[in-house]
């Protein structure tokens, strides 16, 4: 007869297998396709950008962050006129300046917060003041930290290049307070560091505070992992078809061998959405492949594949006005950048 205690352990083992089944989902294929065209172009005047690769949005302000900005990363404008208001986070070595910007947030108490990864800082500026009102210097045990996301109105969210976890959550003053999850490999080679599984699984994150979830798009192969994070747990890792980052090893660095994956990803209340390049290294090696993505995957909140979004424009970034049905992209091929398009309610 089987000790209650052995009893126990199975029904425990047996619990947490199905559990961890449950959050998985592979999709090869989305139950609808929907075409879309681009139904307005936000004319931009006077202000050049090289490499427009990130928007946020108000009622009444846009800001577009420029990846590779000459003088300024970043740029805000009045919406929907999108007259020009200002140019601030000025690239260079000074005092208040940055060598470098990967993504910009905007926090409930009009702030914006930008990255500079090259002096692993968080920068804040107050709205309508270009000068940094706060440096926050990042934990000295993170490894470059290369996207973010607010959390709690003072905390920060950032990926866990180290390889142990998924990603940290930051105290207000940069330091780690917790870290959560693992990459979710189905196999792992013991000879390749855990570092280097993190630089292939780089992930762009999005967290939406109303819902509590924490998405997390893979910038190569095809996966997509949801997070509740004030309830610590995993909700569900999205595999598609080109499944996880394919990638060499080699000189201690992840070389990519497959796809450009996902290039933005978007947390919203009703639905998760994710921009997906899906170009070949080979073709990019080739310079065969236009910059930026033009399918939008839509997953519910426990990562079901509800449709994809044909767009008749390569973006590098977006956003989405849920309750208006308004996705607003960055085409980086053209003169242009900011353009909208209309979705259902």
């Amino acid at each position: 007869m089987k000790s209650p205690v052995y009893l126990f352990i199975v029904l425990e083992l047996s619990f947490c297998l199905t559990a961890c089944r449950q959050r998985e989902t592979v999709f090869i294929d989305f139950p609808e396709s929907e075409p879309l065209s681009v139904f307005e172009v936000r004319r931009i005047e006077g202000v050049y950008m090289r490499y427009p690769f990130r928007i946020r949005k108000t009622d009444s302000c846009l800001y577009v962050m420029d990846l590779h900005g000459s003088e300024y990363f970043c740029h805000e404008f009045d919406y929907p006129s999108m007259n020009y208001r200002r140019s601030f986070a000025k690239r260079g070595r000074g005092p208040g300046e940055l060598s470098d910007a990967e993504n910009i947030r905007l926090s409930h108490q009009a702030e914006v917060w930008i990255l500079d990864a090259n002096n692993a800082q968080m920068n804040g500026f107050h709205a309508n003041v270009d000068s940094v009102f706060r440096k926050i210097a990042l934990d000295k045990r993170l490894i470059r930290s290369l996207d973010f996301v607010i959390y709690q109105d003072s905390l920060f969210i950032v990926p866990d290049y180290t390889g142990t976890h998924r990603f940290d959550i930051l105290s207000p003053d940069g330091t780690v307070k917790e870290s959560r999850g693992y990459i979710p490999l189905k196999k792992r080679n013991k000879d390749i560091p855990d570092p280097v599984y993190a630089q292939a699984w780089r992930g762009f994150l999005d967290y939406n505070p109303e819902t509590g979830l924490l998405a997390i798009a893979t910038q190569l192969g095809e996966v997509i992992e949801i997070y509740d994070v004030p309830g610590d747990s995993l909700v569900s890792v999205i595999y598609g078809k080109e499944g996880e980052p394919r990638f060499q090893y080699g000189g201690g660095y992840a070389i990519p061998d497959g796809i450009m994956g996902y290039g933005d990803i978007f947390a919203g209340k009703e639905n998760i959405y994710a921009l997906f390049w899906g170009h070949s290294f080979k073709n990019i090696r080739r310079n065969q492949s236009i910059e930026g993505g033009n399918r939008i995957q839509v997953f519910d909140l426990k990562g079901h594949p509800v449709k994809q979004y044909l767009l008749d424009r390569y973006i590098t970034g977006f956003c989405i006005d849920e309750e208006h049905g308004i996705i607003t992209g960055l085409d980086v091929n053209s003169d242009q950048p900011v353009v909208e398009l209309r979705i259902e309610n």
